[in-house]
């Protein structure tokens, strides 16, 4: 059997979309037939070769596909049909490729194509009105190829691909440097990836029809896993008792700094191996290369990476990723990550399993890597995993014992090829530092972290869209170059600002689609605008929003005015209820001390009337006793003073009460019974025989008191 050409894209569309909308099997690897009957088919009728076979299944889809692997396969591909024994009585099976010529198109794979159609269509029109700079794809095929590759094979790696290439440039400042080039996965170039990251970043952010779609076509991927590197148990996990260290980008992930997708990917994981009873620890050489990373980000006036796209997105605070880049290890504890601290020249003991030579090599396959202090700190953590594991390997992750878990596919890949090329593991057996994507697959499939659900390979695309579409350090350089070389001050400024701003730098990533090349000096100035349009709109926006505060704050003002108001208002109304209880218990009181002034001063009057007929009794007894002329003078005497007397009314005979002196009167008693301040209150006039309260001395509100309308007299 003999491929003519590359798997098309076609019927991984067609076969991979069948899987990924389920045909009710529960065997994870029946599951992933369909991505072999291409395959069989062009060699129906010939002799099933299983070298061959996994030769073209390595060349299609880029596994790490070995006759072992294929051994696996073949009892399954004989279930199906798909091949017929040849020799039932040799001992050494030989099979014929029996596949039928062709396989009807179920229900399901008819509406999945329709829907990836449909999908594709969207992805068409999205990518235009996008409106990149680089060239786009022109048909609707091209858009579905393109999509449905890229979230296959997303952030896989293989040993096939990690054959570098190795070139010499020349760098910034003139000095020729040799460049290594790092293998691409797939056929897609960088722009396509990116395009297409953008695009399901859209569509899962809308939470339309096609979400689910997209989130389980990329689920193929991980269930691929079972079949990509070593055929790994499928047995479900309930406890283990496995040490997983992670490295430095996993646990900045993990504290929250490279964006809320990253974390919300990575604590489910972290969590779910804690609660089966996995230990989770950080080696310290990690916890100083975070450091170094956010220090970078802290200090960079142009930073570029998911922790500057965080920060712009206000995903995270800048003191809070200030204080991590001080000590990351409280953080870290709190998430239950403990540190290990172990440098290379401690335990002698364990330095046989895993030698300094050894450690060399880890060392020297990281070509892809140009910074020293990551070459050591990568080859430290592969050492110290392989020297705890004294020799011991599994071809089970959750058996495994120790391992590094890393967001690195190439560390990740040229490790484990290191390994098995110096004999210390072989081909099935669980490297000591694995991808992150390899403990996903095997917790989302045999941990019950949600096997049956979508959300493990839905975090896992929006934490990979936005680590693709996170800001690329090359675009912003080639802009800051462009703009340097304007010498335009304000210019360089709106790029500092600009590049603050995360609405203004996915601006720039969608029209460069994260290409350095397609920058301009022709098109800086239109990069710049469009830049500059979602900064605008995004002030406006606040803008508006500070508007819209400030009327909800003065309407929250009024309210609570009102509010206010209406409670004194209510004071007001208890205060002079109880004033006017108060008045009319105090008039009540002033009524009754006035009557019995007024009567007391009646019997005054009474009782000079009595002394004053006395007198006139007496003064006319003269008469009656004597005629004599004395007699008569002393009567007319007495009859002047008392005519005198009365006329001048006399306080002495005086029948007649005077205001003043029955105010004077009712203000004594009023003092001797301590009712001077209730007296005070009104207004009292003396009408010749008794008292009238007229008023209070006080105005009361008309509205919240009733007026003491009781003017009646007050007397004897």
């Amino acid at each position: 059997m003999t491929m003519t050409k590359p798997l098309s894209r076609s019927a991984v569309r067609i076969y991979g979309a069948l899987l990924a909308l389920g045909d009710g099997s529960a065997d994870v690897l029946t599951r992933l037939l369909p991505f072999f009957e291409p395959i069989l088919r062009e060699g129906r009728g010939q002799i099933f070769d299983p070298e061959e076979f996994a030769a073209d299944v390595r060349t299609s889809y880029k596994w790490n596909f070995n006759v072992d692997i294929v051994e696996v396969f073949v009892p399954r591909l004989e279930e199906v049909g798909w091949l017929t024994p040849m020799d039932l009585e040799n001992s050494t099976q030989t099979f014929m490729i029996s596949i039928p010529e062709e396989i009807p198109e179920t229900e399901n794979e008819k509406n999945a194509s329709e829907e990836l159609r449909d999908i594709a269509y969207r992805f068409q029109k999205f990518a235009r009105d996008l409106s990149p700079l680089t060239s786009i794809p022109r048909e609707v095929e091209e858009y579905e190829d393109m999509l449905i590759e890229w979230l296959i094979f997303i952030e896989a790696f293989s040993e096939d691909s990690i054959e570098f290439t190795t070139t010499v440039q020349e760098d910034a400042s003139g000095t020729m440097r040799q460049i290594v080039g790092i293998p691409n996965t797939t056929t897609l170039q960088d722009e396509q990836k990116f395009l297409c990251a953008r695009f399901v970043q859209h569509e899962l952010q809308q939470d339309g029809t096609s979400a689910e779609t997209l989130v389980r076509i990329a689920s193929i991927g991980l269930l691929t896993e079972v079949v990509q590197d070593f055929v790994r148990p499928a047995d479900a996990v309930h406890t283990t008792d496995l040490v997983v260290y992670l490295d430095a980008p996993i646990a900045l992930e993990l504290l929250g700094v490279s964006g809320r997708a990253a974390r919300a990917n990575t604590v489910p994981v972290v969590e779910e191996l804690q609660r089966i009873g996995a230990k989770t620890r950080i080696f310290s050489q990690s916890l100083e290369e975070m450091k170094l990373a956010l220090k970078a980000v802290l200090e960079n006036p142009r930073p570029t990476g998911p922790t500057a796209q965080a920060l712009a997105r206000r995903d995270v605070l800048r003191e809070f990723v200030s204080q991590v880049s001080l000590d990351p290890t409280p953080f870290l504890e709190k998430q239950g990550i403990s540190v290990a601290h172990r440098k290379i020249e401690q335990t002698p003991s364990e330095h046989k399993y895993f030698t300094a030579e050894q450690r060399q090599e880890i060392f020297a396959v990281q070509t892809f890597q140009r910074n020293i202090r990551a070459r050591d700190h990568d080859a430290d953590i592969t050492t110290f995993t392989m020297r705890q594991r004294r020799g011991k390997f599994n071809r089970d992750i959750f058996e495994s014992n120790y391992l590094v878990v890393t967001r690195n596919g190439l560390l990740a890949q040229v490790v484990r090829k290191a390994c098995i090329e110096m004999d210390l593991l072989s081909k099935t057996e669980i490297p000591p530092v694995v991808h992150r994507r390899v403990l996903a697959a095997a917790m989302w499939l045999r941990t019950g972290l949600g096997s049956n659900k979508l959300e493990v390979p839905k975090r896992i695309l929006l934490a990979n869209c936005e680590q693709v579409l996170a800001v690329r350090k090359g675009v912003v350089e080639a802009v800051k170059n462009l703009t340097d070389s304007l010498e335009d001050e304000e210019k360089v400024r709106q790029l500092d600002l600009l590049i603050t701003q995360d609405r203004s730098t996915q601006m720039l990533m969608d029209k460069t689609l994260g290409a350095t090349s397609v920058i301009t000096e022709e098109n800086l100035s239109f990069l710049f605008s469009e830049m500059l349009h979602p900064y605008l709109e995004e002030e406006r926006e606040k803008g508006k929003a500070e508007i819209r505060e400030e009327k909800k704050r003065g309407t929250e003002r009024e309210k609570r005015l009102k509010d206010e108001l209406n409670a004194v208002k209510e004071e007001i109304r208890d205060a002079s209820k109880q004033l006017q209880a108060d008045m009319v218990s105090d008039r009540e009181a002033v009524a009754a001390l006035c009557k019995d002034v007024a009567q007391r001063l009646a019997s005054v009057r009474v009782r000079r009337k009595w002394f004053a007929g006395a007198l006139a009794g007496l003064s006319c007894l003269p008469l009656f006793l004597d005629t004599s002329m004395f007699s008569i003078g002393l009567a007319a005497g007495i009859a002047g003073i008392l005519a005198y007397l009365t006329i001048t009314n006399s306080s002495l005979i005086g029948i007649v009460t005077l205001e003043d002196n029955a105010l004077a009167a009712l203000r004594t008693e009023a003092k001797r019974r301590m009712l001077e301040a209730k007296l005070d209150k009104f207004s009292v006039r003396w009408e010749g025989q008794s008292f009238k309260i007229q008023s209070t001395n006080f105005l009361l509100d008309s509205d919240l008191l009733t007026p003491l309308k009781d003017n009646r007299e007050i007397g004897a």
